[in-house]
């Protein structure tokens, strides 16, 4: 039987689509989205919570306020009681908008302000780690301190319960609790967030202070350490396009302030490290023509990958100073990704048109992205470039390296001992062959190169070592010297022995019993 079909054409179709009547239900469970499968990695967390504090600082600095003291955020950890208090100075909360605020979902006043949170979700990032989450401020000006405190228990119970038909808004009535508190003891302008008993996640690492103090390294918008050469000039340079300053941040672990994750020697293990030479400050343009990201990539030698426990490596991305997602974010950029382990560097994304997405691992898909991302690719490029020209490099200098110890060895040798004449010319020609076989190699190392001048200094050294080593001929060795006919051979045959044994000094010992029992005969 044939198959019929039917044509469908525009006067099918309704022409006045109708708009929807019913009533629209934001369901329970995209609580439990938000709370614990929208992030990955457990310490993202952290990274929430400063943002929303970086930011609080921003607007106080904004509208005029004054700081007792200097801007910061300060962590505490009780280990006992399982808890977790990020507190900062910034702006706060005023009491009439702090209920409102904080239990609304989705709906950050923050969009369209230039600051690096706008999408009102990341406060609750801690509740999928914890069994009760506690907000605490005051504003300028308030008396006393307003509270508020999510119930982890009974949240979870309301999300599982089958039975229980309410919406988003029904669950957060359950589980919200509000309180006011006396300000005595308090800040006179302060932000808190509690996270109580916390959840053992791989080996406690919410708890986990150097974890922590690493992790923040990398993400937080910190200062660069006084003990990093170019940190000045870099933060100079970024203050000069708009970068937001750094902010003061600390663990209550004795440790002191916690400072980005750039310093001058580069780990690449446990017994090796780089020296950063120098920084290159790049800048890119947009499909407008106009500087959508500034940044720097640090110089160095490029002996390897830099291992991903040390948090060191990677061309890291970051809006507002915060960094978005990780080091593997640029490998993609580079023709093979395995070398964008062997690169360190920031870049900062200032075109609002790139925006980060909502977990703030990737950035939202635009054309401007894809244009950022296109020079970025170039750049990868030129820094793997730049690779392979270190690797041939430091293989040139090892040959070099390798051709004039074997040619010290041989005159080594002959210092050491008196030997007969025509051993010492062998040994002497062997020398001078491995020197030139340097000098090609010297020839090969650009211009630049800090070794090179070592490698030439040395090579003349040893040549003039060589001159000197032919003993004056005397009339004794004129009447004990061999026939020409017979020396030439003779020394052929010495150093072909002589080029190819493992042991030099066992093997002149062997020609030297050959040459005496030569004159003998």
């Amino acid at each position: 039987m044939p198959t019929v079909i039917t044509q469908i054409g525009p006067s099918s179709l309704p022409s006045h689509p109708e708009r929807i009547t019913e009533n629209i239900v934001v369901g329970k469970d995209i609580l439990d989205l938000l709370t614990g499968s929208m992030y990955i990695d457990p310490l993202n967390i952290y990274r929430e919570y400063i943002q929303n504090a970086a930011d609080a600082i921003d607007e106080a600095h904004d509208k005029g306020l004054s700081f007792i003291e200097q801007p910061s955020v300060l962590i505490s950890f009780d280990h006992i009681e399982r808890a977790i208090k990020i507190r900062d100075n910034g702006v706060s909360i005023c009491t009439e908008d702090f209920v409102r605020r904080l239990t609304t979902i989705g709906a950050s006043q923050k969009r369209g302000k230039k600051l690096r949170g706008f999408r009102g979700v990341g406060r609750l990032s801690g509740l999928g780690y914890c069994q009760e989450l506690i907000f605490r401020g005051r504003a300028e000006g308030d008396s006393k301190v307003s509270e508020i405190r999510w119930d982890g228990r009974i949240l979870r119970e309301k999300i599982r319960d089958q039975d229980f038909s309410g919406g988003l808004a029904e669950v957060i009535q359950a589980a919200v609790a509000v309180n006011t508190l006396e300000g005595d003891g308090f800040p006179s302008r302060f932000f808190e967030v509690e996270i109580k008993k916390v959840s053992r996640l791989r080996n406690d690492l919410l708890l986990n202070e150097n974890a922590i103090r690493n992790y923040l390294s990398q993400v937080a918008p910190v200062p660069f350490s006084e003990d990093f050469h170019f940190g000045k000039e870099i933060q100079k340079r970024l203050k000069a396009h708009g970068i937001k300053e750094p902010i003061h941040i600390e663990i209550n672990d004795g440790k002191g302030q916690i400072f980005h994750r750039a310093h001058n020697r580069i780990p690449t293990n446990g017994k090796v490290s780089e020296l950063v030479r120098d920084v290159e400050y790049v800048e890119y343009q947009d499909l407008d023509g106009e500087v959508c990201a500034v940044g720097w990539i640090a110089d160095h030698s490029y002996i390897g990958a830099i291992p991903k426990k040390f948090g060191f490596g990677g061309i890291r991305l970051r809006v507002g100073n915060l960094q978005i997602g990780d080091e593997s974010i640029s490998a993609g950029f580079f023709p093979e990704s395995r070398f964008a382990g062997w690169v360190i560097g920031d870049i900062h994304i200032i075109s609002p048109k790139i925006l980060p997405n909502g977990r703030r691992d990737e950035f939202e898909p635009s054309a401007h992205y894809s244009h950022l991302q296109g020079e970025l690719t170039l750049q990868a490029k030129k820094i793997t470039q730049r690779i392979r020209e270190r690797s041939a490099q430091r293989n040139r200098l090892r040959l070099v390296q390798q051709q004039l110890g074997a040619a010290q060895e041989w005159v080594n040798i002959v210092t050491e001992k008196s030997f007969p004449a025509l051993l010492i010319e062998v040994i002497q020609e062997i020398a001078k062959e491995k020197l030139v076989q340097a000098a090609k190699e010297i020839d090969k190392l650009k211009d630049e190169s800090e070794d090179r001048p070592l490698a030439v200094r040395r090579i003349s050294e040893l040549q003039g070592g060589l001159n000197e080593l032919l003993p004056h001929p005397t009339a004794s060795d004129n009447q004990n010297k061999l026939s020409n006919n017979f020396e030439k051979p003779l020394a052929a045959a010495f150093k072909t022995i002589l080029v190819s044994t493992k042991s030099p000094k066992i093997a002149i010992m062997l020609l030297v019993e050959v040459l005496n029992a030569i004159e003998m005969a």
